[in-house]
């Protein structure tokens, strides 16, 4: 790694990859795709409450994150390159760079089951769209910056597929209840000021799961 800034090499390398392969860009893709499309013919155009628009809204965004996400850690030891990452690269800027490639795939992936969500599920409103995508994002990070440290943690593990969705779920737990619950006030129209405390414990939860995996970070990964 001879760039100035190592963990934007690694997002770089990370992202050239994506691109090549796109074994995680067809995966994320085909569940987007299906999933919604699954929940808007199993609707048959009726009127959805809100409330079950917004759960199944974020249980579709979950399991695309489980889907695509994982793959920075795994990929690396399925190819045998993370021995080289370990040599060329400070724990630091691995972390870092995975978790900035994770939030850009997130981001992307989410905006996309928004709105392909709302495209097919037209009896679902959205009173404020500018706080629906706000929320999008922030819970884009959240789920970006926890599936980072899982897929670290299950990388050398046999079942790794299954073990992802089952140790990130707890994690998760904390963010996706306020992030459903400012989806739905989103959808009802409310202001800003009625969604800021959820958001507010959203920005919370990932803050401090960042700073908890940045320090714990060199112990997984050089272990």
């Amino acid at each position: 790694m001879t760039s100035p800034l190592p963990w934007l090499a690694v997002v770089a390398k990370d992202l050239r990859s994506e691109i090549r392969t796109r074994y995680g860009l067809t995966a994320i893709a085909l569940f987007v795709v299906t999933a919604v499309a699954l929940v808007a013919f199993a609707s048959a155009d009726e009127p959805m409450p809100r409330p079950i628009a917004a759960g199944v809204l974020w249980v579709v965004m979950f399991f695309t994150s489980m889907t695509g996400l994982g793959r920075g850690f795994v990929s690396e030891e399925e190819r045998g390159t993370s021995l080289y990452l370990r040599l060329s690269t400070k724990p630091g800027s691995v972390f870092w760079g995975k978790l900035l490639g994770n939030a850009i795939l997130a981001t992307g992936s989410n905006l996309a089951v928004v709105f392909l969500f709302l495209a097919l599920m037209t009896s679902v409103n959205v009173g404020s769209p500018f706080i629906l995508l706000l929320v999008t994002l922030v819970g884009s990070l959240g789920l970006a910056t926890v599936v980072t440290i899982t897929s670290a943690i299950v990388a050398k593990a046999g079942t790794r597929n299954a073990l992802l969705p089952i140790l990130s779920f707890p994690i998760l737990l904390p963010l996706v209840m306020p992030g459903i619950g400012a989806t739905l006030m989103a959808m009802a129209g409310l202001t800003i000021a009625d969604v800021m405390p959820d958001l507010l414990l959203m920005i919370s939860h990932t803050g401090i799961v960042v700073i908890v995996s940045a320090l714990v970070f060199e112990v997984i990964w050089c272990d």
